[in-house]
């Protein structure tokens, strides 16, 4: 059970960090595939990165947007994003869960319909 989505994880621990300071802290609303440098294609994953978490459902019955930016981009601790959310530990957990599949499903499409290559791997 605590291997879910362990790609995914990853990606948020230690590639997102890294992404957002090559980007100078900033959050790109836009895909720039002219840009060939390997920054660019940086800043176009961070892009798609947040392409992807502002299409996830954030309602009360799948708060994903919000777990996904409480608990895996600010790194708040599990149990302020239970009082956030108002589920249960074991709910909430299972929504993360959620949350992270379905984040990585969107990123993925959204990564192929922008044309953002190579593509991003969460295994």
């Amino acid at each position: 059970m605590i291997k879910h989505n362990k790609g995914v994880r990853d990606f948020f621990k230690n590639d997102y960090p890294k992404l957002y300071l090559l980007s100078g802290s900033q959050i790109p609303t836009d895909i720039n595939l002219k840009d060939k440098s390997r920054i660019g294609y940086y800043w176009n994953v961070l892009a798609v990165t947040w392409f992807a978490i502002n299409q996830l459902e954030d309602t009360p019955q799948h708060p994903y947007k919000t777990i996904i930016v409480e608990r895996f981009v600010k790194r708040t601790r599990m149990i302020k994003v239970r009082e956030l959310i108002s589920y249960s530990q074991g709910k909430s957990n299972d929504l993360a869960n959620q949350a992270l599949k379905k984040f990585a499903e969107t990123f993925r499409q959204e990564q192929i319909k922008n044309k953002v290559f190579p593509l991003v791997e969460f295994d």
